[in-house]
């Protein structure tokens, strides 16, 4: 698969995530708990990952389980931290402070796998730190850290981490095991985090009202969006791929307008015009490639 190709497949993950907080919004309003929602997510996803794909999965190697294991549990502690994080911080502090992630990957990536990034994508990581701040209106308000800050800037840790073992799949896996791990792992997240801190029912939930969102998210978000998202980086380093899913908040203001769940801004289109900067200022050095096409390097 060319770079290139990998890129937009990201870039169409973003725009499906980007639905899902639509999703949430409406799953979590019509009745159903966070932890319950994480737990039925992870479930479908994983059904249907198995249904589809059972030769691979039952026959995957030890690498590809190791790997989905710790990618799969680091993504499931992420967004555990970060739904902590939220009930002590503001949702503005708590999303400017999530993507921090994407000055962490490269630091990540380089103490872990030794891979040095370049000046280009540090300078991209400044622009696009610049661009959520303006989105998220960080930049006009107080920003004092608290008990919740640290908590969110944990799980984005955990999120950057998930990114950079993402990156060093093994090589020649079927994308299906990645993905069933994900499943599997959110699903047991989800049942822990909902013993433990919810009383809740499946009795009590209203399905007709949220059973079309939890399809959305478990189908769209998770199944498709996610399991493109394991194929793409394996072409891609994990400097790059971090900064694309930026685009996430981007299309979920966007979506969010168009729902009417918050009203157009300046700051939607100053942010989002420099998170777009910044994913263009990643890639403007030329890639060499050979006669064939193929990228020199990997990663970067």
């Amino acid at each position: 698969m060319k770079k290139s190709t990998a890129i937009i497949m990201l870039v169409i993950v973003t725009v499906i995530w980007g639905g899902g907080f639509i999703g949430i919004k409406m799953a979590l309003d019509g009745g159903m708990s966070a932890g319950m929602l994480n737990m039925a997510r992870g479930f479908i996803f994983s059904a249907i990952v198995l249904l589809a794909f059972p030769k691979q999965i039952m026959s995957m190697s030890k690498d590809q389980f190791v790997n989905g294991l710790l990618v799969g549990t680091f993504n499931a502690l992420g967004f555990i931290t970060q739904a902590v994080g939220a009930l002590y911080t503001t949702p503005s502090n708590s999303s400017f402070l999530t993507t921090t992630n994407v000055v962490m990957v490269p630091f990540m990536a380089w103490a872990i796998f030794k891979v040095k990034p370049k000046l280009r994508n540090l300078l991209a990581v400044v622009v696009c730190m610049a661009g959520m701040g303006v989105l998220t209106g960080a930049f006009e308000t107080e920003f004092i850290l608290n008990i919740g800050d640290l908590y969110t800037v944990i799980g984005a840790l955990f999120f950057g981490l998930s990114i950079v073992f993402l990156a060093k799949q093994p090589e020649g896996g079927h994308f299906s095991t990645g993905a069933f791990m994900m499943g599997i792992t959110l699903f047991a997240a989800g049942v822990v985090y909902t013993v433990l801190f919810e009383d809740v029912s499946f009795a009590a939930v209203p399905w007709s009202k949220v059973i079309l969102p939890i399809l959305y998210l478990s189908v769209g978000s998770n199944f498709v969006a996610q399991s493109m998202q394991i194929v793409a980086q394996r072409y891609l380093s994990a400097s790059t791929a971090c900064l694309i899913l930026m685009l996430e908040g981007v299309f979920g203001s966007i979506f969010s307008v168009m729902f009417g769940y918050e009203p157009f801004t300046m700051n939607l289109l100053i942010g989002g015009g420099l998170i777009v900067c910044s994913l263009v200022l990643s890639e403007i050095q030329f890639v060499k490639k050979k006669d064939s096409g193929a990228i020199v390097e990997r990663n970067q």
